[in-house]
């Protein structure tokens, strides 16, 4: 192996383990557990526990940065049709940006990529996929966080009806039983159903905010209770035996989903293998022996193949995902 690229996989070892910190450090909670627990109850214990200024600012100092610069890129795309619909996916995936700062963001990873695969002696079409690859990359980011805070959700919607089935028995109202949920359940559910009765308090119609919450927690099963808690509002009858039946009914369908899920993981393992095995495989080629994979890179029958492999392992992909992702 060539001498040279021994540093330079370091390097970008060193350049994509900085913008994925970067990621990080945009989204990540400071607060433990604890602590967020804590200052729901002792919210003047803020002040108590704070540390000096200086190592504060120490500490904030490189994030600062960040996101200064992530802002000041994002004010050139502010107000633009093409960004703002990118304001519900994060809503929906709790990350505190803004849609021009995300914008910006996946235009700086798509940055750092590119000059990570240029000092690895890349060129031409080769950069192609690179910047590509930078700029999905949040994305796939922001996808994965949504799919996750939606699982939580699920997870935690069976036990939340019991608890507020359980309340209305023991006298609470509805609207006391949500606060209860609000203040005893963490995110997701519990911080958005907080939200909802605050937006109830406001004076927003109760359809509205339960519109709303379906909006920022777009789940089957949440929406089967809100339609259900809807359609009792017109038409009366026992909300806490609904409820009830509504948590046996969500209960059995999280177990069949785990099921599935446990039962297709070969499958959606598969489909990682076969995607990701020929990428790794020609980065390997081109780092052993660059002058015998060059071809692949430089000849237009070498573009060919690329770009007939790249469209048939993402049909393979889609197909195989497509196999083992099954509705319940």
């Amino acid at each position: 192996m060539n001498n040279g690229i021994i540093p330079l996989i370091g390097f970008a070892f060193i350049v994509f383990t900085l913008s994925g910190g970067l990621v990080l450090t945009l989204v990540r909670k400071r607060k433990s557990q604890a602590e967020a627990r804590l200052e729901k109850f002792l919210p003047y214990m803020q002040a108590v526990v704070e540390e000096p200024e200086e190592v504060v600012e120490s500490k904030e100092k490189g994030p600062r940065m960040i996101r200064r610069l992530i802002a000041v890129i994002g004010t050139q795309f502010a107000g633009k049709a093409f960004v703002r619909r990118w304001s519900t996916r994060l809503e929906q995936a709790a990350l505190p940006l803004k849609p021009e700062e995300f914008f910006a963001l996946r235009l700086i990873t798509a940055v750092v990529a590119l000059a990570a695969f240029f000092l690895l002696g890349f060129s031409g079409a080769a950069l192609i996929p690179a910047v590509l690859l930078g700029y999905l990359l949040p994305r796939l980011y922001l996808n994965r966080r949504k799919d996750k805070r939606l699982g939580r959700c699920a997870a935690q919607l069976a036990p939340a009806l019991g608890t507020m089935a359980t309340a209305m028995r023991a006298g609470f109202s509805f609207i006391q039983s949500m606060q209860l949920v609000g203040r005893e359940v963490p995110d997701p559910l519990g911080s958005e159903f907080e939200r909802t009765i605050r937006e109830i308090n406001y004076g927003v119609p109760i359809e509205e905010a339960f519109q709303r919450l379906l909006e920022r927690l777009p789940d089957a099963d949440l929406d089967l209770v809100v339609t259900a808690l809807l359609v009792q509002r017109s038409t009366g009858g026992n909300l806490a035996e609904i409820l009830e039946s509504m948590q046996e009914t969500i209960q059995e369908r999280v177990r069949i989903k785990e099921e599935l899920h446990a039962l297709t993981a070969q499958g959606r393992l598969s489909a990682w293998i076969i995607s990701l095995l020929p990428v790794a495989l020609g980065f390997f080629l081109n780092f052993m022996n660059p002058e015998y994979f060059s071809s692949m890179l430089t000849h237009p029958l070498g573009w060919l193949l690329l770009g007939s492999g790249t469209v048939s392992g993402f049909i393979g992909w889609m197909t195989i995902r497509k196999i083992v992702r099954i509705e319940v």
